[in-house]
C-alpha cells in the first residue's frame, strides 16, 4: 500500500521530508476537524508537501486529541482539513494502514489489517518467482503490541492482545499487518513475505530476498513450506531490525509506556516472584507496620544497604516500594505538599490564601519531583499489562494469583516513575523484590506486638543472606569518609522576620560527627539560640544538575515529625560541591556550607559565634 495514496498521513515521529518523493516539507497553521462523537475543529501546525500536496501530521497530536475527550481509534469517523473532507492514513514504522482500518481493529472486529483493507489477493508464487532475486537477508517477527477491546461476540468488553508482524528489509520495514487474539500462523507470515516482495513501502522496489530469518526455529520450519517454492530458504536467528520496528509501534501504539518486566526473565524466577507477592498480599503486613518508618536492607554480605516502606496503612495502593538511597526517600518523605494547601487549590480557594498561597509556590510541585523517581511493588488488571508481559504470564499459564478482597484478580508488578519521563523500567530486580518480602514476612511471624517496633535480624532465603533493620535512620550504610566536618551557617540581613536570628556578619560555626543526623544539628540549633525554632534544611543543586526537576528540594522538614528520616553530616559533605546547602529559618533562608573535615570528631554537636570576616 502506497503512503502517498492518503490526503492525510499521520507519522509516528515528526519530519522534515516527505516519506516518498523526498521533498521538503512546508510547515502551515490549519484547520483540523475531528468526526468523533461529536465534531471538533482544531487549528494546528501541519506539514505539506509541496508536490505531492499531501498533509502530514504527527500522530502524537491525534492521541492527544483522544485523551482530551476519552475517545479511542474507533471513536473517530474522520478527518478534514482546512474544510476538505480527507482520507487518511497512519504511518507505522514505514509500512501504512488507513485509519478507518486502525479504527475497525482496535473495535476488535475481524482484523486483516493492510491485508484487508489493500483490497486485493495475495500474490501467487508465479507472480513471485516472476520477480528480480536479492541476496539480501528479510527478518520477519511479530510480538503482542497493544491491547483491544472487544465490541462484538461473546467476548464484547474484554481487552485482547492485539498482534503485529513486521517483514523488514535491508533498512525498512517493507510490510506491517495486525491481528487480534491470537499470533500469526506460519500462512499468514507467508503471505506478508509476499505481500513484502510484490508491493512493499515505499521507497523500496519489488523484489523477492534470498533468504528469510525468523526468531523460533519451530516457526522457521513451519514457514519453509510456504517459501520454499518460491527459491526463498528460512533460517532461524536473530532479528534486530525486525525487533526495533516492533518497538517503536508498540510504544506508539500504548502510548507512552513502561517497558515490560517479566518477559526476559526465567520461568523459575517469575514463578517465585508471583509465590511471594501473592503471601505478601495476602498476610498484609501494612496492618502490623507504621506507613512512616523505613526498611533498611541489604541482601548478600557484601550487598549495598537499600530501604523499603511497607504501603497500605491509609488509603494509598498497598505494596512495597523500594529506594535505592537514603537521600531519595529524606527528598520523597518531606516534600510531601500540604493537605491544607492542596484542599485549598482544589476548591480554588489557593488566590484568597494571602501569604499561605505564596508560601505554597515555594514548594516542589510533587514528592515525586523532589525525589526524582518512585518505585513500589503494585498491583495491575491484566489489560493494564504490557503486551508482552501478558503473554509471557499467558504462555506460563499464571493467572491473576491474588484474589482476595478489594485486591483480588489482580497481578503484582515492579512498577517505576521517574520525574520527567514517565513510567521506566524498574532498578530492582524482580529476585531483589522476592527477598525483600520474604524476608519482611518471616520477620514478622517471629513477633507478636502489632504495630511491630523493631527487627534486626539477619535471615537466609533460599541460599541468600538478608539483613534487615527496622526502623531504619539509614546509619546502616558503611560510612568510609573524615570522622567529623565543621559547617558554617552564614548570617545576612534579607530576613523576612528577624534579622537578628543570624545577623549580618555573623555565623554560627557547628562541628559535628560525620554519621551525626542533620535533625539532631536542628535540634542543637534550636538549643543554642532561642530564635532559630526551626532548621528546615533545604537543597538547591541536585536536582537541576541531574537534569531531573528546577525545584529546590527539602532534605530535613523541622516542622514535622521528628522520628522522619534525616540525612548524615556526611551526606551533606557530598552534597555541598558545589554548593546549593540551605537552612531555612522563619521567613528566611540562610547558606549551610560543609568548611572542612575534621581529623578527629567531636562526640557531640558543638556550636558557637564566629565573625565572618
Amino acid at each position: 500500500m502506497e503512503l502517498k495514496r492518503f490526503d492525510l498521513l499521520w507519522r509516528s515521529s515528526p519530519a522534515e521530508t516527505c516519506l516518498h518523493d523526498g521533498a521538503e516539507l512546508e510547515v502551515r497553521e490549519a484547520s483540523l476537524d475531528v468526526g468523533g462523537p461529536r465534531a471538533e475543529r482544531y487549528v494546528v501546525d501541519l506539514a505539506r508537501c509541496p508536490q505531492c500536496r499531501q498533509w502530514q501530521g504527527p500522530l502524537p497530536l491525534v492521541y492527544e486529541i483522544m485523551e482530551d475527550f476519552g475517545w479511542d481509534a474507533s471513536d473517530i469517523g474522520g478527518f478534514a482539513v482546512e474544510g476538505k473532507p480527507a482520507t487518511a492514513g497512519l504511518e507505522l514504522g514505514g509500512a501504512a494502514l488507513p485509519w478507518a482500518a486502525f479504527g475497525e481493529q482496535m473495535q476488535g472486529g475481524q482484523m486483516q489489517g493492510v491485508q484487508e483493507a489493500s483490497g486485493g489477493p495475495v500474490p501467487t508464487g508465479e507472480e513471485i518467482r516472476s520477480l528480480g532475486q536479492t541476496s539480501a537477508t528479510w527478518e520477519v517477527a511479530q510480538a503482542p503490541a497493544t491491547w483491544i477491546k472487544q465490541e462484538i461476540g461473546e467476548e464484547a468488553g474484554e481487552a485482547v492482545l492485539g498482534y503485529v508482524a513486521v517483514v523488514h528489509g535491508l533498512a525498512l520495514a517493507r510490510w506491517t499487518d495486525m491481528k487480534a487474539g491470537a499470533p500469526f500462523e506460519a500462512e499468514e507470515l507467508g503471505a506478508l513475505v509476499r505481500r513484502a516482495a510484490e508491493a512493499p513501502h515505499p521507497p523500496a522496489k519489488p523484489t523477492r530476498p534470498r533468504q528469510v530469518r525468523v526468531r523460533e526455529e519451530a516457526l522457521a520450519s513451519a514457514l519453509r513450506p510456504e517459501l520454499s517454492g518460491l527459491d526463498i530458504d528460512v533460517e532461524a536467528g536473530q532479528v534486530p531490525l525486525a525487533d526495533e520496528a516492533l518497538g517503536e509501534i508498540t510504544s506508539m501504539l500504548l502510548g507512552h509506556s513502561a517497558p515490560p518486566v517479566f518477559a526476559e526473565e526465567s520461568e523459575e524466577e517469575i514463578r517465585a516472584f508471583t509465590e511471594t507477592a501473592t503471601r505478601l498480599y495476602e498476610r498484609e503486613p501494612w496492618a502490623r507496620t507504621e506507613g512512616d518508618r523505613f526498611l533498611g536492607v541489604k541482601v548478600r554480605e557484601d550487598g549495598d544497604w537499600f530501604f523499603a516502606n511497607v504501603m497500605g496503612q491509609i488509603e494509598e495502593s498497598p505494596g512495597l516500594s523500594l529506594f535505592s538511597d537514603w537521600l531519595s526517600v529524606c527528598r520523597f518523605v518531606h516534600n510531601q505538599r500540604s493537605p491544607f494547601l492542596a484542599l485549598a487549590e482544589e476548591f480554588g480557594l489557593a488566590e484568597e490564601l494571602g501569604p499561605l498561597g505564596e508560601m505554597a509556590g515555594f514548594a516542589p510541585a510533587d514528592p515525586l519531583e523532589a525525589a526524582g523517581g518512585l518505585e513500589a511493588l503494585s498491583l495491575s488488571e491484566r489489560d493494564l499489562l504490557h503486551p508482552l508481559d501478558a503473554e509471557r504470564l499467558g504462555a506460563l499459564s499464571i493467572d491473576p494469583p491474588v484474589q482476595r478482597g478489594p485486591v483480588g484478580g489482580k497481578y503484582p508488578v515492579p512498577v517505576r516513575f521517574e520525574s520527567g519521563a514517565g513510567p521506566v523500567a524498574p532498578r530492582f530486580s524482580l529476585e531483589a523484590y522476592r527477598l525483600v518480602a520474604e524476608a519482611l514476612l518471616l520477620a514478622l511471624e517471629r513477633r507478636s506486638a502489632t504495630p511491630v517496633t523493631s527487627i534486626k535480624t539477619t535471615l537466609e532465603i533460599g541460599g541468600t543472606e538478608v539483613s534487615l533493620r527496622y526502623p531504619s535512620d539509614g546509619t546502616e550504610r558503611p560510612w568510609a569518609g573524615p570522622p567529623g566536618y565543621r559547617l558554617l551557617l552564614e548570617g545576612h540581613g534579607e530576613d523576612l522576620h528577624s534579622p537578628s536570628r543570624i545577623p549580618k556578619g555573623e555565623r554560627l560555626v557547628i562541628e559535628a560527627p560525620a554519621r551525626a543526623l542533620y535533625k539532631d544539628v536542628a535540634k542543637a540549633l534550636g538549643d543554642f539560640h532561642d530564635q532559630i525554632y526551626e532548621a528546615t534544611l533545604i537543597h538547591e543543586a541536585t536536582l537541576r544538575e541531574q537534569g531531573r526537576a528546577a525545584s529546590p528540594a527539602r532534605l530535613w522538614d523541622d516542622t514535622a515529625s521528628r522520628r522522619n528520616p534525616s540525612p548524615r553530616v556526611g551526606d551533606l559533605a557530598e552534597l555541598s560541591r558545589p554548593g546549593g546547602l540551605e537552612v531555612e529559618i522563619g521567613g528566611g533562608a540562610f547558606e549551610l556550607r560543609v568548611e572542612e573535615a575534621l581529623e578527629e570528631a567531636p562526640e557531640e554537636i558543638q556550636i558557637g559565634w564566629a565573625s565572618s570576616g
